[in-house]
């Protein structure tokens, strides 16, 4: 097939029954079938001529072949063998598309595959990159918390994820939906919010609502690189615990980083250290804005 024209889903369907391939819902396997929303996703993203484009859950390849035509390099990572191997041949037109066959987060922890991290080094060189990618929905989060912790941060990522998860990760201190991935990537992204997407266009029809995200990387960066893993640790340990109040949840989380605590963290009770003002300890992690959770932690290590 050529990168002009779709065949209708129907043809792929049979060459997957063939393989005997049952889309995951464990995988998160729903194929975006719309090629306005392709067009919509690419527009969003906007990458520059020299800019290379990671793609996680490649699929059948529908989004590939809108953004192969307006980029360097495309750099797509399949798990799913059979897919993989489809994606190889519809999309062999296109000299600058290079696919992987891997777990995305098959690292050390459930980080981004060792495969992926060094092809997409090379990819990059001493360019940019962006992450644009309608993401399986089993995997849309702890990769987006991973891409807030690499050493290089993408300049953009523009991501089809559950609505659920978008409202999650660009909420404001205070609400139900701020936690820990909120903070956690709005240390690193301005998080935007771009349109709903409903379930019809794909297939098979998820049970749920998907949203179109921005994540911009912030220009100040107020985090090292060297920084983003223990912070997200604490980050992450400090939110198990959002309705205690600092004085009790600081010294686990502070612990779970590595961090000096600021008390003995097997202690009960945080006695108030002379740095810690005793207001800030009576607040809890909820009601912290990002940059005040950046603060804190920078008065911990």
């Amino acid at each position: 097939m050529s990168g002009s024209g779709r065949d209708p889903f129907a043809h792929y369907r049979a060459e997957l029954d063939a393989l005997g391939f049952k889309p995951s819902s464990a995988r998160g396997q729903n194929f975006l079938l719309d090629p306005s929303l392709h067009r919509a996703i690419a527009d969003a993203a906007a990458p520059a001529a020299g800019d290379a484009v990671l793609e996680i859950g490649t699929g059948l390849g529908f989004l590939t072949r809108e953004l192969a035509p307006r980029c360097r390099c495309v750099l797509g990572v399949e798990i799913d063998d059979r897919l993989h191997a489809l994606a190889q041949r519809e999309l062999r037109a296109f000299a600058n598309v290079q696919l992987l066959h891997a777990d995305a987060l098959g690292g050390p922890g459930r980080t981004l595959h060792p495969a992926v991290t060094a092809e997409l080094r090379r990819a990059v060189g001493d360019g940019e990159y962006q992450v644009i990618a309608n993401l399986p929905y089993s995997i849309s989060g702890p990769l987006l918390a991973e891409l807030a912790c690499l050493e290089r941060l993408p300049q953009r990522a523009v991501v089809l994820v559950q609505k659920e998860l978008a409202s999650r990760i660009a909420a404001a201190a205070g609400g139900g939906e701020y936690g820990s991935l909120s903070v956690l990537v709005q240390s690193a992204f301005a998080a935007r919010v771009l349109r709903t997407v409903p379930p019809d266009v794909f297939r098979p029809r998820p049970k749920v609502v998907s949203s179109l995200l921005l994540l911009a990387r912030r220009p100040d960066l107020p985090l090292a690189a060297a920084e983003r893993r223990p912070f997200a640790r604490f980050v992450r340990a400090l939110f198990q615990q959002r309705r205690k109040t600092l004085r009790l949840a600081l010294p686990r989380a502070a612990a779970a980083a590595g961090a000096p605590a600021p008390a003995d963290p097997s202690a009960q009770q945080l006695e108030r250290p002379p740095e810690l003002p005793a207001a800030l300890l009576q607040r809890r992690a909820e009601a912290l804005s990002v940059a005040e959770v950046i603060d804190l932690w920078r008065r911990l290590v």
